[in-house]
């Protein structure tokens, strides 16, 4: 999945990138938090020596990108799903305490998805790589 933006800042081999929101996130608003921001700051691995404010073209394998969905968004669905399915199969006239268990499975989920954050961030195949320096946005 390869983008264009523009390096903001360079730290040792990796830089921060401002690149604006591509058309497949227009239905999607995790990284927009409730702003109106077309802007996206993201940090990437430095591979091409990239200096400030050149345009460079950003990459990440596609599978790599499908894998980190599932890992952010599924596994908590799955949870979910899962305590409620276990609170009526153990309660079958209390759905209160079915909701409740399945919401206390998703919590747990995103507390050990966060436990598990740290070495999400140090795996390069979850950080996007700058592979080329443009010298011009293309179209």
């Amino acid at each position: 999945m390869k983008q264009y933006g523009k390096v903001v800042e360079v730290s040792e081999d990796k830089a921060f990138v401002i690149m604006e929101k591509h058309s497949s996130c227009s239905g999607c608003n995790a990284c927009k938090l409730g702003s109106d921001n077309h802007e996206l700051r993201i940090e990437a691995i430095n591979t091409v020596g990239a200096k400030s404010d050149q345009i460079v073209e950003v990459d990440m394998e596609g599978q790599h990108v499908l894998t980190a969905a599932f890992i952010l968004y599924m596994i908590p669905l799955f949870a979910l799903f899962t305590g409620i399915v276990i609170g009526n199969i153990i309660f079958p006239t209390q759905e209160l305490i079915a909701a409740a268990m399945g919401f206390g499975l998703l919590a747990l989920s995103f507390l050990g998805i966060k436990m598990k954050d740290e070495s999400f961030r140090n795996d390069k195949k979850y950080i996007p790589v700058i592979t080329n320096i443009q010298e011009e946005k293309p179209l």
